[in-house]
């Protein structure tokens, strides 16, 4: 319930605060996607991957949406996967896979929206807005991971197997 509460305000933050904010040089932190990092942090892998593909999901429906739908629910998907599945490896991995995600989320959407043929992505395009999404978003990410870490609490640690071999990680 506090996931979707965070999301739900993570959403309405980016659509009426953020977007609406002259920043220097037209780009904006995606708050979504680092809520959906945060929780995947917290949450492991599998929780993380759902929670991206649930919250990219009401991205792509979310007006103004102008993309094809399906893709934030990929992107956000592969995100949470990727950070959930590097905090459950390892807890001193949290940082590392919080910086590396929140530059990965803004490179994969790019990437994602030329595959579809999505006429206004370039590559010109591409050089010029990702570098910037990915500095908002390294500057947004520390508080917002920690944020969401704060409040959705600590991780438990449960065994998992890895190829056969039980190992502790935190679930």
């Amino acid at each position: 319930m506090m996931v979707a509460a965070l999301l739900v305000a993570a959403m309405l933050s980016q659509v009426i605060l953020v977007n609406r904010v002259p920043l220097p040089w037209d780009a904006a932190p995606d708050l979504v996607l680092l809520v959906v990092i945060g929780c995947a942090l917290v949450r492991g892998s599998v929780r993380g991957a759902v929670i991206g593909f649930c919250a990219g999901l009401a991205v792509d429906v979310l007006p103004p949406s102008a993309h094809v739908v399906g893709q934030y629910a990929l992107v956000f998907c592969v995100v949470g996967f990727v950070a959930g599945r590097a905090a459950e490896r390892s807890s001193s991995a949290t940082v590392p896979a919080a910086i590396g995600c929140a530059v990965l989320g803004p490179l994969l959407a790019a990437v994602v929206s030329m595959l579809l043929g999505d006429p206004r992505i370039t590559v010109e395009a591409m050089v010029a807005t990702v570098p910037l999404a990915v500095v908002y978003n390294l500057l947004a990410a520390p508080l917002v991971v920690w944020g969401v870490g704060r409040l959705l609490g600590r991780r438990r640690e449960r065994a998992v197997r890895v190829f056969g071999d039980p190992a502790r990680s935190r679930m």
